[in-house]
């Protein structure tokens, strides 16, 4: 489902799409940083841990109020495992990939800009007892606060899904600083 999903909206924005306007920022790069909750295949909390964070992206459609674009996404962080008799200290990388719909309204210069993200992630977890990685599937929310034309600054969520070893269900609350040309 969520594959006909995208490839609609896609197919949308191929066949209805302009570029959007000058006034609106065509691309962006972001750093900040996140708060993760992790969950196990049953439910237990395997960790919590913090990450940083670095994105890049462009707007490439409108559709009516929206601009269509693609996002890439860094991060790097650590979380502690509890894995029973013992803990261990993990450092986590994800690469996320995807696509981004933003509310803008074309005629508008607004100073609060909602965005929706959804894509695929892959994520490679190193410790001293656990090496593991894989892929799966993230969406993501929030809203950007404009400072300027050219700088924004505001909270998101996102909920992902990993198949490693075990399957991951990760929690994200965060907080990025954008400049957009």
């Amino acid at each position: 489902m969520r594959r006909l999903v995208v490839a609609l909206l896609a197919c949308a924005a191929v066949g209805v799409g302009v570029p959007p306007a000058a006034a609106q920022p065509t691309a962006w790069v972001s750093v900040g940083g996140q708060a993760a909750l992790e969950q196990g295949r049953l439910g237990d909390v395997l960790g919590i841990g913090g990450n940083g964070l670095v994105g890049v992206g462009a707007h490439l459609w409108r559709l009516g109020p929206f601009l269509l674009g693609v996002d890439a996404e860094a991060t790097a962080g650590r979380v502690t495992a509890d894995l029973g008799p013992s803990d261990d200290k993990i450092t986590v990388y994800r690469g996320r990939a995807g696509l981004r719909l933003t509310w803008w309204a074309e005629d508008e210069e607004p100073y609060w800009v909602p965005y929706a993200r959804a894509g695929a992630v892959y994520r490679t977890d190193r410790g001293n007892l656990i090496k593991d990685d894989g892929f799966g599937w993230y969406v993501a929310g929030g809203v950007d606060y404009r400072l300027s034309d050219t700088w924004s600054i505001g909270p998101f969520a996102a909920y992902e899904g990993v198949s490693l070893s075990i399957r991951t269900e990760t929690v994200l609350v965060g907080f990025a600083l954008t400049f957009s040309f």
